[in-house]
């Protein structure tokens, strides 16, 4: 439970000065894709970056498995990207019951490895972390 408070009022104060870059609209399931350029850093080699989802009105997202579907309005997550390898993790999120991060925490989560949601992964072509590491990579 300390975990989660502890997530949830980092992401809070992270998403109070938060200024959200538009970066992508995925036509397929039509969320909007956010990046707070300002929250870029360099944590032990990685960049870490926080980043907003903010799903349709229409849509939901929970997970039960390898299979998800949506249940909140938004995500903000930290991630941490490895530019020469191509590759990205989620290290934390906190998904709200209202449009760009606002309203209800409806679930936070903070974790390692083991965790589906945060392991290291190389991006589909065209996917929004594809975008993502080379928005982040490139000079």
């Amino acid at each position: 439970m300390k975990r989660i408070i502890f997530s949830s009022l980092l992401v809070l104060s992270t998403m109070a000065q938060a200024e959200w870059t538009l970066v992508m609209k995925s036509p397929e399931f039509g969320e909007n894709y956010y990046l707070d350029l300002q929250s870029i850093k360099d944590v032990d080699g990685v960049v870490q970056i926080t980043t907003l989802q903010d799903f349709p009105d229409n849509k939901k997202e929970a997970c039960q498995g390898e299979t998800c579907a949506f249940v909140s309005s938004s995500r903000i997550s930290v991630r941490h990207i490895e530019c020469n390898a191509g590759r990205q993790r989620q290290i934390q999120f906190t998904d709200y019951d209202g449009q760009m991060g606002n309203g209800q925490v409806t679930q936070a989560a903070t974790g390692g490895p083991k965790k589906r949601y945060f392991r290291w992964y190389y991006p589909a072509p065209g996917s929004f972390f594809e975008v993502l590491i080379k928005k982040v990579c490139t000079p």
